[in-house]
């Protein structure tokens, strides 16, 4: 399977067709592009090419379903994490590893749920498409 990969290499480079604030994205693309130089300064392992390829792609997937700031940042465990808070205390996490595989935690009003794949070239899925849609909804 051939896998496409985006490469964001200036602030100009981001082309979004979605309804927010496209400086959201160029923002969380910058924090990825950073991420890297972040997790050494931490004394994380870097995350690998796979993992931020797939952030990148995935992180414009999410702007598009879900126009909001994403926090991006690396883990302890060489992953991307891409995090979505509503500010309401709701909140989407997606986790890109360095394998390839992909981990989503949700926490939202009805309580946590989670998804786990093997690779993340099937995402975004219904499951993701959900639970970022679950964000829009306010907490009365």
């Amino acid at each position: 399977m051939l896998k496409r990969v985006v490469q964001a290499t200036s602030e100009d480079s981001v082309e979004v067709s979605g309804k927010g604030d496209d400086g959201e994205l160029v923002d969380a693309m910058r924090d990825l592009r950073d991420a890297g130089e972040e997790a050494r300064e931490e004394g994380f392992p870097a995350p690998s090419d796979l993992a931020m390829a797939n952030a990148e792609q995935l992180l414009r997937a999410m702007y598009q379903i879900s126009p909001r700031r994403f926090e991006v940042y690396p883990t302890l465990d060489g992953e991307i994490a891409i995090d979505a808070p509503d500010g309401n205390g709701q909140s989407v996490l997606l986790l890109c590893e360095s394998n390839g595989g992909a981990l989503c935690l949700a926490n939202l009003r009805d309580g946590h749920v989670q998804s786990s794949y093997a690779t993340a070239d099937m995402l975004p899925d219904k499951f993701l498409r959900k639970v970022l849609a679950a964000l829009e909804t306010q907490v009365e």
